[in-house]
């Protein structure tokens, strides 16, 4: 009787663990953001957070978009951050380490979030996008789906 109950336990494991790598990529998604900064947020938010994180070294406000000096990503070198006119940080833009080459990155990228991300396929999720130009991946969000989706006809 036991045997019976450890095999059957030890066949529900082993289905559990084929269910989550099937759902895994189901699940996963565009991500939000970069880092701690994401999709969505005003520029205040996110010249807070570059003043009193470690994670931000160099950066530089130009009006419209924030430069930044990536250091401790092995994918990424540099990011830009672009607002829109009321300052909601609409794009996010990641160029890559020319080190690994482009392939390589998006390898790394598409396995990390669960993507098909690639030079020739741009990947959309509901207000969502993320799409590779030359040696940069770009996400962006269009903030009007944002504020429909909250609060209903804009």
């Amino acid at each position: 009787m036991k045997i019976g109950v450890a095999r059957f336990s030890g066949i529900l494991i082993v289905c559990a663990g084929i269910l989550t790598g099937i759902c895994s990529p189901a699940l996963a998604g565009i991500p939000d953001g970069y880092r701690d900064i994401k999709l969505g947020m005003n520029k205040i938010q996110v010249l807070d957070l570059m003043k009193k994180s470690a994670i931000h070294h160099s950066y530089d406000d130009m009006g419209h978009e924030i430069g930044e000096i990536i250091r401790g990503d092995t994918m990424f070198r540099y990011a830009t951050y672009r607002f829109d006119a009321e300052g909601v940080l609409v794009e996010i833009g990641l160029q890559m380490r020319e080190i690994l080459g482009r392939d390589k990155v998006l390898d790394l990228f598409n396995r990390k979030h669960g993507l098909k991300v690639s030079p020739r396929q741009e990947t959309v999720e509901l207000n969502r996008s993320i799409e590779v130009k030359d040696n940069g991946l770009i996400m962006k969000m269009d903030p009007r789906l944002e504020r429909r989706s909250a609060k209903g006809t804009p």
